[in-house]
């Protein structure tokens, strides 16, 4: 795919005075400022993340009101049920409230939603099961802003409601005795960009300030905190780089939570775990349970104390990743079909009755780094049209798929994912209306990807000491990503295919030599002809084989060379 490749500058004098500052390289500076540190303070806080700098709970809209009910129930010894969500956010969410309330001596149930037959959020087979189990208290985790009726239905059986979540809110929040999310209008919360998994870590700091009580420690439920917000792609900046640099701590220490060390062990996972690593080795894995099958699997998963358990269930869930593989691979295939050599126009909207719902997010985001357009997909049963969508910057999903209300039955999400529902009659109708909304919001120069390069350098201004300094900046992930870096006019020394697909080159520039390498760039093999010159861009690391440490460097994109600067 054309990419447009745009690169950061910054004043030198100012980058060498912040370097200075910050007691930092003036290309880091660069890297900080491209990610809005402009200061010495706020680049040291951003590098020395500390629990110490997290915001005060009380902070969030309705927590002191949430806090007093649960005091209430402790004080009538009522049961309460923590109501998730079956992904890897409200799966951890749930996990997490329901370890911190048994811990204050509550009896604490759950209920996940049966993907397949309740359809996401709070469901009224939650509420029917709460109130045959006695429930006079649901808490919700990861879900809940969007369910008015629910809410009410809940209400009206005897039940109070707390809601914790932080998905957009509605024009009309639920009628609950408490709605925590920051992302509500009245919010004041300093940091909106928490998971779902996040506020449930912030309901259970103001339980245990407001009644002195830690229980286990906060400290050990912040493992969940970190698989939770990287698997829902929360932004890790702020709060979330705080808790995630602690939570993958951790997840890396060797006495870490049973079920995290089994997991861990059956995904082959045992050296040290990055964020962007646990995207592809346990989130894949927890996200399983509620796209197959049953995701109160993975929560218990995260409950239970005892060995073989925990290996019992996460064996499991490895068969339900590998079965999850097989028919995401078989549904992206249909889907490429349906779009075939065509011109796919500024949406892809596509829908069939043999999709299965579980898989169809997943894959809705292949077709947006496949087309970069947003991609709506739809599972038909039952003449209802259950649906996920995924979407590019430039355009933000909630907000398009609002404008299309009268024609939903349910909806809810952020800026760049989310879910939605309506009668299988309705989709002709939603794909005319989203159709001229998108077309309006996204000109053609809109839906070109922009390869976003940190700073131009030169290949002498690369060491191992800028590999590590770079590290400091970890851990990777939705608004950090790994930097990218750009070089013009770099000669092709020599080039050949390895592995599956890799393209593999060596550079010269001013008489330094550097081995790059293009995961699955094979088929551009013919532009890095030897003496050819190539325009790259690429993350600098450092590559270990047979004992031997060199620098390498990471191919994002190349192109024929050129002698003007990076744009």
């Amino acid at each position: 795919m054309h990419r447009t490749w745009l690169v950061n500058r910054t004043n030198k004098d100012f980058l060498n005075c912040l370097a200075r500052q910050a007691s930092i390289s003036p290309l880091l500076a660069q890297v900080l400022v491209n990610r809005g540190l402009k200061d010495a303070g706020s680049i040291r806080e951003f590098l020395n993340p500390l629990m110490e700098s997290t915001h005060d709970p009380f902070l969030l809209p309705d927590m002191r009101k949430g806090v007093e009910r649960v005091r209430a129930a402790m004080n009538r010894g009522e049961t309460v049920l923590v109501h998730g969500d079956y992904d890897a956010d409200g799966i951890t969410a749930s996990a997490l409230l329901l370890s911190s309330l048994r811990s204050l001596g509550l009896k604490a149930l759950y209920h996940i939603p049966n993907r397949m037959t309740e359809g996401y959020g709070f469901s009224r087979e939650g509420i029917r099961r709460a109130r045959a189990l006695g429930v006079r208290l649901i808490i919700t985790a990861d879900c809940g802003i969007s369910s008015r009726n629910e809410v009410a239905e809940a209400g009206a059986q005897g039940m109070d409601v707390i809601v914790t979540d932080h998905h957009e809110p509605p024009e009309q929040l639920p009628d609950a005795v408490a709605v925590i999310d920051p992302h509500r209008k009245d919010s004041c919360y300093p940091f909106r960009g928490l998971a779902g998994v996040g506020v449930a870590f912030k309901f259970a700091q103001a339980l245990a300030a407001d009644l002195g009580r830690s229980g286990p420690g906060l400290e050990d439920l912040l493992d969940l905190v970190a698989l939770g917000t990287i698997a829902d792609s929360a932004p890790l900046l702020g709060e979330n780089r705080i808790l995630v640099t602690h939570g993958l701590r951790m997840i890396n220490d060797s006495m870490c939570r049973t079920g995290i060390r089994v997991l861990k062990d059956i995904a082959g996972a045992n050296g040290n775990s990055r964020g962007s690593s646990l995207s592809y080795s346990l989130i894949p894995r927890i996200n399983a349970a509620g796209r197959i099958d049953d995701a109160s699997r993975a929560v218990e998963l995260f409950l239970t104390r005892d060995e073989g358990t925990a290996r019992e269930i996460a064996a499991l869930l490895d068969e339900q990743n590998r079965k999850r593989q097989k028919i995401e691979a078989e549904v992206l295939k249909s889907a490429l079909d349906m779009i075939g050599s065509s011109d796919p126009g500024s949406v892809i909207i596509l829908s069939s009755q043999d999709w299965h719902p579980g898989v169809i997010g997943i894959v809705a985001s292949r077709l947006v780094e496949i087309f970069y357009r947003p991609v709506f997909l739809f599972s038909v049963r039952d003449s209802v049209a259950k649906g996920s969508a995924r979407g590019i910057p430039p355009i933000h999903l909630y907000e398009v798929i609002d404008e299309c209300a009268p024609v939903l039955r349910g909806y809810g999400g952020h800026r760049q994912a989310a879910g939605l529902s309506l009668d299988a009659g309705m989709l002709s109708e939603f794909r005319d209306r989203m159709t001229r909304i998108v077309e309006h919001r996204l000109g053609p120069e809109k839906i070109v990807p922009i390869l976003e390069i940190d700073a131009a350098v030169k290949l002498s201004d690369l060491n191992f000491n800028l590999v590590r300094e770079l590290a400091l900046l970890e851990p990777f992930g939705e608004c950090n990503r790994e930097p990218v870096f750009g070089a013009k006019g770099a000669e092709v020394v020599s080039h050949r295919i390895v592995g599956n697909n890799h393209l593999k080159i060596q550079l010269r520039q001013c008489n330094v030599r550097v081995d790059t390498i293009g995961f699955t760039m094979g088929d551009q093999a013919n532009i890095a002809a030897p003496t050819a010159t190539l325009d790259i861009a690429f993350t600098p690391c450092i590559n270990e084989w047979n004992g031997t440490r060199s620098l390498q460097l990471n191919l994002r994109g190349i192109r024929p060379g050129s002698t003007a600067q990076v744009v």
